[in-house]
């Protein structure tokens, strides 16, 4: 009798057991799920916001294709999703949680995406100018510099990050949901959109806050993942009473006829050109620059042992800069170019396309050799030709000076 009452309490107990499924695939994690969720792959982006009443909106961009505020559906059942889109784009499949960190999601096709929990949406932390020497692109030391305004509007000068090419104030559109940024790209030969996901680090470094970016590019190599970081600068500049020394130089893109021009005691070959003789020349002049006034300029050189003071006019809009050296000497000419501080005015970077370095060189060539006595100040023929033979000389070029203040 009791060889009979423990093997029914043994089929009891299996029939029990095999009825019992593991108890974490019952666990309902709908809760778990509501929030802000970012995925980001080679070819692949996506930010999904979760309500608690499995309502939910998506933002993304597949294969240069962008997608945003497409309203759904979010089901689970045990370890089972449901996800259904006003766009038909559905999804169904198993996941696996870690609440407040990331999910994954399994398609039945096979397909995994990962995607990470956004405690801060950083829609608003990105707002302001930003610039970056450090583009993932093949130029090494370029600049770029972008504005994001509260519009969805931004402004790039320099290199085009994960591009090729240099824009000048060129204009787009950007969303960012979450910590991914979805920006339309300003270079209409590539893909529509490219995605960042964005690290926001406030006061990282005594020069202020620090954006690092993550992204896929295409590369030779297929698309690989690449980092670059932007310094936090001020979108209005703050002259008066700052004076910084010449720091660096940095030249890329440069183009030109494959010939020696005399200058000074030097010469300069722009299809060779690196940066490095024009470094070397600001720093043997000392070349220091100071803002006496809001619309006025100081240049500071040595020659010959002595000090050389110009004063020059300046208009400035936003963080373009206008320095209006005609006003001095119609034979000279006025330079347009890209100014910007960081948050405490310690560092001063200056940005040049191709004309504006054209005019600058042919002003700083012109001065100097007015100081040597090698031009005359009435020779309006031959100032001129200072400035067509750099012309001539120039096919492109991307000119950036670095400067610190002054101690």
């Amino acid at each position: 009798m009791k060889k009979l009452l423990f093997m029914i309490v043994a089929v009891v107990m299996l029939l029990t057991a095999c009825d019992n499924k593991p108890e974490h695939i019952y666990d309902d994690h709908s809760a778990d799920l509501v929030g802000t969720w970012t995925c980001l792959t080679e070819n692949y982006a996506e930010a999904l916001i979760i309500n608690a009443d499995g309502t939910a909106v998506s933002y993304g961009v597949e294969n240069g294709e962008y997608w945003e505020n497409v309203h759904g559906t979010v089901v689970t059942e045990g370890g089972n999703i449901t996800m259904n889109f006003e766009d038909d784009d559905n999804l169904t499949g198993h996941f696996d949680i870690i609440p407040g960190k990331s999910f994954s999601l399994y398609e039945d096709s096979g397909e995994r995406y990962i995607y990470q929990y956004c405690a801060n949406d950083l829609a608003d932390e990105i707002i302001g100018m930003w610039v970056c020497n450090d583009a993932p692109n093949n130029a090494e030391n370029d600049i770029a510099i972008v504005s994001f305004e509260e519009d969805g509007t931004s402004t790039l000068t320099g290199i085009v990050p994960n591009g090729n090419g240099y824009m000048v104030t060129a204009n787009s559109t950007y969303k960012v949901v979450g910590d991914l940024q979805f920006q339309k790209r300003a270079d209409a030969e590539n893909a529509q959109y490219i995605v960042n996901r964005i690290i926001y680090s406030p006061n990282a470094t005594t020069s202020g806050d620090i954006m690092t970016k993550k992204s896929y590019i295409t590369t030779e190599k297929g698309k690989v993942e690449t980092i670059a970081s932007w310094l936090r600068i001020k979108q209005h500049l703050e002259l008066p009473g700052n004076k910084y020394d010449y720091r660096a130089t940095y030249v890329t893109n440069a183009k030109g006829e494959d010939k020696d021009i005399p200058f000074l005691n030097t010469s300069f070959n722009f299809a060779k050109m690196d940066g490095s003789i024009i470094d070397k020349f600001l720093k043997s002049i000392l070349f220091t620059v100071e803002f006496p006034e809001a619309n006025k300029i100081k240049y500071s050189y040595l020659l010959e042992g002595q000090n050389v003071v110009i004063e020059v006019p300046i208009e400035v809009e936003g963080n373009k800069m206008t320095i209006k050296m005609s006003a001095n000497n119609p034979a000279y000419q006025d330079v347009d170019m890209y100014a910007f501080q960081d948050q405490d005015n310690t560092q001063m970077h200056w940005y040049m396309y191709t004309t504006s370095f054209e005019k600058f060189f042919g002003n700083t060539s012109v001065a100097l050799m007015l100081g040597y006595g090698q031009l005359d100040k009435d020779d309006t023929e031959g100032i001129a030709n200072v400035y067509k033979t750099i012309a001539d000389a120039v096919e492109s070029i991307n000119l950036s000076l670095v400067m610190s203040k002054a101690k």
